[in-house]
This record gives C-alpha cells, sequence and structure tokens, in this order.
C-alpha cells in the first residue's frame, strides 16, 4: 500500500519531539513494507536550525523517510476559521505535486483542521480516499463550542473517508458531535516495547543525577495550559505543608515554562521542583524507571502515551479523569482524580507514595506501534478497494478486457 501523510505536527530534525508518535506510525507503516511518503507544512514562524554532525541523531529514523517541509503562512491567533483556506493556499500546490508524483493508494493526515481540510481536499481532487486522524485537543477542545471552528472541524470530518480516534471515548465524543459511527474508527497510539520496559531505578536515577533516596515524582509533557501544570505545582505545595518529602521533575518544554517557574518560586518549592527542559525520547525510559509515580494533571487528553510508556516501564501513575484515561487505569496502582483539583491530586499522590503498589502484570495496555500501523492500514484497505471497484465500473467494456496476445508472440 502507498500512503501519504500529512500532517504539520510531525518531527523535524531540530525538533525531533514535535508529534514523535506520527513518526512512529509511519515508520512501522514503512517497516510493515508499505511505501509512506510525508508531507509536514512548516509554520512561516519556525526558525529551522542546522544540525550539529557530530552529535547523535536526535531521532534515528528520520532521515530514511521521505518527508517534505514546505512552509505555510497563516495569521497567529486571529481568523482561525481560514486556517485551511491559508494552508492551502501554501501548500496545496506542492501536496498536490506530491500526490501526482507518488501516486498514493490512500491519503492520511492527523489533526483535523486545518491539516485535515487540506488532506481530504487534496485526497478528493486526485480521487484517492481519505482518512484524518484526529489528536484530542482538535475534537476535545476546539470543537467543544459550537460556532465557526467547530463547524469546520465537522465539515472535514464528514468530508473524509473515515476518521481515526485514539480512544473509545472520542469515538463517542465524535459520533455525539454528528460524525456517522461507521466511518469512526479507534487505532490506539503503539509504545515502542523495545525502548520502555522496566529497568533499574538505582541505577537509572545515577544516570539522571537524581538522588538516590527519596520520591520522585516525574511530569512528561509540554509545558502548557492544557497540561494544567499549575494544578500539579499548587498539588506540590500543599504536600509540602503535609510534612510530605518528594522531589518533582517537570521534563518538557514549551510557553508556559516562565510562568511555572515563577509559581514554584512563589510556592517556595524550588528546592524540590526541577524543570529538566526537552528530552529526547530515547532518554525517557530512565525518567519513569527513576520515578516512583507519573503524574498527568491535564484539563484534556485523548489516551496520553507518557501513561502507557510509564507503566511499561512499571512505574503507576495518578492522573486527572479526562478523555479516554478510564480506559488504562484499570489497574489498582494507578489512581484517577478530577480536573482542576489540587486537592484531590495531593491526596492522591500522598495515598500512592504512603502506600506503594506494584503494576500487575501485562498492566500496559502496551499494543506495538506495529500493531497501530496494521490497524490503519485495515482501515483504509476496503476504501481503496472500493475506489478501485468505482473507476474499473466507469471504465468502457474493451478496456476491461486483456489485450490480445501478437500472433506468435511468447512471454519475456
Amino acid at each position: 500500500m502507498r500512503i501519504l501523510f500529512f500532517s504539520s505536527i510531525f518531527p523535524r530534525p531540530y525538533r525531533p519531539n514535535l508529534g514523535i508518535y506520527c513518526f512512529h506510525l509511519c515508520n512501522a507503516l514503512a517497516a510493515g513494507g508499505h511505501d509512506v511518503r510525508v508531507v509536514s507544512p512548516r509554520s512561516w514562524l519556525e526558525r529551522p536550525r542546522p544540525l550539529d554532525d557530530s552529535l547523535p541523531d536526535p531521532l534515528p529514523g528520520l532521515r530514511e523517510l521521505q518527508v517534505d517541509y514546505p512552509g505555510y503562512f497563516y495569521t497567529p491567533g486571529v481568523l482561525r476559521t481560514a486556517y485551511g483556506a491559508f494552508m492551502w493556499a501554501s501548500v496545496g500546490k506542492q501536496l498536490k505535486r506530491a500526490i501526482a508524483d507518488f501516486r498514493p493508494d490512500s491519503v492520511v493526515s492527523y489533526w483535523a483542521h486545518p491539516d485535515g481540510q487540506t488532506a481530504v481536499r487534496a485526497a478528493g481532487e486526485a480521487g484517492v480516499p481519505s482518512a484524518v486522524m484526529v489528536g484530542g485537543s482538535d475534537v476535545l477542545l476546539l470543537a467543544r463550542k459550537a460556532g465557526g471552528r467547530r463547524a469546520k472541524i465537522m465539515s472535514v470530518l464528514r468530508a473524509a473517508d473515515a476518521v481515526i480516534a485514539v480512544s473509545n471515548h472520542m469515538r463517542d465524543q465524535l459520533v455525539e458531535y454528528g460524525t456517522p459511527a461507521e466511518k469512526v474508527h479507534v487505532v490506539y497510539r503503539g509504545v515502542d516495547g523495545k525502548l520502555f520496559s522496566p529497568g533499574d531505578k538505582a541505577a537509572a536515577r545515577a544516570r539522571l543525577g537524581v538522588p538516590a533516596e527519596g520520591k520522585v515524582l516525574v511530569a512528561i509533557g509540554n509545558l502548557v495550559p492544557v497540561k494544567g501544570l499549575d494544578v500539579l505545582l499548587n498539588a506540590a505545595g500543599q504536600l509540602r505543608g503535609r510534612g510530605v518529602q518528594f522531589r518533582l521533575y517537570l521534563v518538557g518544554e514549551g510557553a508556559s515554562r516562565g510562568a511555572l517557574e515563577a509559581q514554584a518560586a512563589s510556592l517556595g518549592l524550588t528546592d524540590v521542583v526541577t524543570f529538566v527542559g526537552a528530552v529526547a525520547q530515547r532518554h525517557l525510559p530512565d525518567w519513569y524507571r527513576a520515578a516512583d509515580l507519573t503524574v498527568l494533571s491535564s484539563h484534556s487528553e485523548g489516551i496520553p502515551n507518557v501513561l502507557r510508556e510509564s507503566m511499561a516501564c512499571g512505574t503507576p501513575f495518578v492522573a486527572t479523569r479526562v478523555g479516554g484515561i478510564h480506559e488504562i487505569a484499570d489497574d489498582p496502582a494507578n489512581r484517577l482524580v478530577s480536573p482542576a483539583d489540587p486537592a484531590a491530586l495531593a491526596d492522591a499522590i500522598a495515598t500512592s507514595l504512603a502506600s506503594p503498589s506494584a503494576l500487575l502484570p501485562n498492566a500496559a495496555h502496551a499494543s506495538t506501534w506495529a500493531d497501530s500501523a496494521q490497524r490503519v492500514v485495515d482501515v483504509m484497505r476496503p476504501l481503496i478497494s472500493s475506489v478501485r471497484r468505482g473507476a474499473a465500473a466507469t471504465l468502457p467494456a474493451t478496456a476491461l478486457a486483456p489485450e490480445p496476445e501478437l500472433e506468435g508472440a511468447k512471454p519475456s
């Protein structure tokens, strides 16, 4: 199968963690024998940085994929309903040219708007089936309120031949919004079991420079408002006030870092809260292994892979009861709390630290990326067959007949 993947949320050599799940899916599709080409629009605000070839490859395998990064223009923070038009005007010609050159059997995109709108339009013009993968916030936040952006998103999902959700909760939400149930498919993201696996806690702490003694909490993700890290810091302040001993490591980078550092200082937490910054994925397993508990305080999620990766490394979690997290939280060692509730979050963390328990065997719900890739292929295959049958039905009968062999000709 030949698949063209389109999304602005895809790793760049200088931003290897951006949409890394999209990379893993495409990589798994390629490893499964499928031809994959990626077109990933790059915002005009991005400033590509040259790589230092003397340093390790930030994302092994990225250079083996054929990826184009055309630039696109949009108006930050305003005219959001026009983002699809901006993206089409910016990269539509390049995308159509890539489709003409690559001749894909299908076009798969990630993020409903504007990425999905652009991909579905290009696929429709080329006469190939399309699928839009929704990531979470594009449906759970952007489409929650009635208005122009929601109308755009829902029109994209109606126009796509298939919609791929990352959780049952998201599938149900899409159907509630009016997406036909028969076109919505659930494909869980994969976990790299070779990378994320249990390991020695003391050795992991030593490699990271984390103190060998004491309780360690880790929160991994972008430092942005939807992750609710201000709630986590308030919970940490309450834990400190109760006399609970811990260290908290925030692994990630983002626009909220300055505000969060100021909040940690105002709460008197600078000696127990460490802002680690962005970490390459290959180094994440040690952070899970070093921790007694992974904490996720988000206001909205699909099924975040950080929790599944944490469990794959043997570390339980405390997380907010949002999105599809409840679908993977059935192990007694994991705890769920209401979002935006620092007291409840502090209570759950304190209880887990005071009474630690190991995860049950096979608790990680860890389908592999190969599993995810095969599921995407299973979604697309009948759509491709249907398009081919429709195309064949429109041809004249003579076009369907085999060409007569020339007299005396022999097969070569």
